[in-house]
């Protein structure tokens, strides 16, 4: 009979998890660097077309360019906000991804230990019935020898 740890499915469970979790951590950290970049643009777009405008302001162009400027810079600062608004719903969700991975984490590692407490007592406990048979084997041996002598 060999060694057989008693929970080791919900070992098996707690590492698929922990596999999956450590997935869609990265596919939400990509995500999350991907929202970020595109914040950055959002922000130098808006830079750039500002310069623009101060451009053409020095130019004394027509107040239908400034009208389509500010109407431009108000749509690029309401998609800068919403922009920000899913950086920050895409970081707390890598804050809770990386939670649930630790949570799991931990509980795998609980349980590893858990399985090598076990698997040491086992062992111990199989050398201890090992030794014990080889001191019968012995002590019978040795009574057997000296109980023949005795005949002789």
């Amino acid at each position: 009979m060999g060694f057989h740890f008693k929970f080791q499915k919900l070992l098996e469970i707690e590492k698929c998890k922990e596999e999956e979790l450590v997935k869609e951590l990265k596919f939400l950290q990509k995500r999350l660097h991907d929202e970020e970049k595109l914040l950055v643009f959002l922000k130098s777009v808006l830079t750039i077309q500002q310069s623009e405008m101060e451009k053409e302001l020095s130019k004394q162009a027509e107040a239908k360019m400034f009208v389509l400027f500010e109407s431009y810079f108000s749509k690029l600062n309401r998609d800068i906000v919403t922009q920000s608004s899913k950086v920050e719903d895409t970081s707390k969700k890598v804050g809770c991804a990386r939670e649930n991975l630790l949570h799991v984490f931990k509980k795998r590692k609980v349980l590893e230990k858990l399985r090598e407490r076990h698997e040491k007592e086992y062992k111990e406990r199989v050398l201890k019935m090992e030794n014990k048979h080889f001191d019968e084997i012995a002590i019978s041996k040795f009574y057997y020898r000296h109980k023949k002598k005795q005949i002789h």
